[in-house]
């Protein structure tokens, strides 16, 4: 195919956008061709456009097999008055709409509806915008097979299921994600079934406290398998599943910002920000955590951190006001294994406590050691809960004086040093 193919969802008088196609006829256009190295689709949206074009079915599906220095490339924007896209704002108008679907509603929508594009086994692929409105749980951007060196960045949703989803069996390496948002965020904004050396940056992603129940959880960013997970500027906000919380089976709230579930490992965290989750900031299972320079905010668990690892690490991380609700304890770091903090502040509430210990997947002997930094219970809530476990203090603020030791709970008895 041509190295480059121009659609417009309107007729476009712009340089170089004259003849261009219909977007409608991307589909049958790339049918039994593949993106090779260097090849590239540009999809124009005229300025001052009077409407969104509007999908119902996927539109198309694409085999891109770019290489390291030549990628393929799919780009989204506004057509400039030069016939150069421009990238996509999370301000402009919508560029595409889902169609045959009501627009979700804040209580228990059901996020149906085809994604717009399969990538099929991508290779070597950069994915620049679209703003859009609206998608199901099965993705805006729906990966398939074995994907290598993908790079997404400049997407701006609005109500959406899901903007990336991966097919069951799917393993992508080498991803990476940047410069994007989403509001009203139903299910999340990404889920991977395998994804290795991976980095996302730049992300503002916002649930806007839509609430898709027991059953429709909502995860901003889900990791089911993988290694080598970065994470860099990434926001997270009001991911709440409180209604029918008993359709699962308990009174457990959901709603969290990252999860990472038990066959993940190396995940590193800078400069991420969460705030108002139902269940954690971060739910990480993942073998080997770094938070560096993080804040959790009236989220029920701050982090949670699972496993047995001596290089578990909080590093001058801030994390306050946890979020305790009806038979929900809350607690501003939850731990089933072991955790370093450094430089840490922990300010708790009524009703919920600075560490919780719970049940982690791969060790009974519970331990959180702090290194300086701060624990203020001047709000009235505990220092330990849960489980057993223990609290090792080094030169740690709490009551307005230095202390040293280790803080013992029992289960149901606090012993200091």
């Amino acid at each position: 195919m041509a190295a480059t193919v121009y659609f417009s969802n309107e007729t476009a008088q712009a340089s170089g956008w004259s003849g261009s196609e219909r977007l409608d006829r991307l589909g049958p256009s790339l049918d039994g061709q593949r993106l090779d190295p260097g090849e590239t689709i540009l999809i124009g949206f005229p300025a001052g456009r009077e409407a969104p074009f509007f999908w119902r079915e996927t539109v198309a599906r694409i085999v891109a097999t770019g290489s390291a220095d030549q990628p393929a490339r799919l780009a989204f924007g506004e057509i400039g008055e030069d016939g150069d896209l421009i990238a996509p704002t999370a301000d402009m108008p919508a560029f595409i709409r889902q169609s045959g679907t009501e627009f979700p509603v804040q209580v228990t929508p059901d996020p149906t509806g085809q994604p717009f594009f399969v990538l099929e086994s991508p290779q070597a692929l950069t994915i620049t915008g679209p703003r859009f409105d609206g998608a199901g749980a099965k993705g805006f951007f729906r990966m398939s097979g074995r994907g290598q060196g993908v790079r997404i960045s400049d997407v701006h949703a609005r109500m959406a299921g899901r903007v990336i989803e991966t097919e069951e069996g799917s393993a992508i390496d080498g991803l990476e994600v940047s410069r994007a948002s989403g509001f009203g965020l139903i299910r999340g904004f990404a889920r991977f079934h395998r994804l290795t050396n991976a980095r996302f940056a730049d992300l503002d992603l916002d649930a806007g406290g839509i609430d898709g129940g027991g059953t429709r959880v909502c995860q901003l960013v889900s990791v089911i398998a993988g290694d080598g997970l970065t994470f860099e500027r990434v926001h997270l906000r009001r991911a709440v599943n409180v209604i029918d919380a008993t359709a699962r089976g308990s009174t457990y709230v959901q709603g969290d910002g990252i999860v990472l579930e038990e066959e993940t490992a190396n995940a590193r965290f800078t400069d991420c920000h969460a705030r108002d989750l139902g269940d954690a900031g971060f739910d990480l299972k993942c073998d080997g955590v770094v938070l560096t320079r993080c804040s959790m905010r009236r989220c029920k668990y701050g982090v949670r951190v699972w496993r047995n690892n001596t290089d578990n690490l909080l590093d001058m991380c801030v994390i306050s006001d946890p979020a305790p609700r009806p038979k929900n304890a809350a607690a501003c770091v939850w731990v089933g294994g072991q955790v370093t903090l450094r430089h840490c502040l922990l300010a708790t509430v009524r009703d919920a406590a600075a560490i919780r210990f719970g049940k982690g997947p791969d060790t009974e002997d519970r331990v959180a050691r702090m290194i300086g930094g701060r624990i203020d219970l001047s709000a009235g809530g505990a220092l330990l809960a849960g489980e057993p476990g223990r609290l090792e203090l080094d030169n740690v603020l709490t009551e307005g004086s230095l202390t040293s030791g280790t803080a013992t709970w029992t289960g149901d008895r606090l012993i200091l040093p």
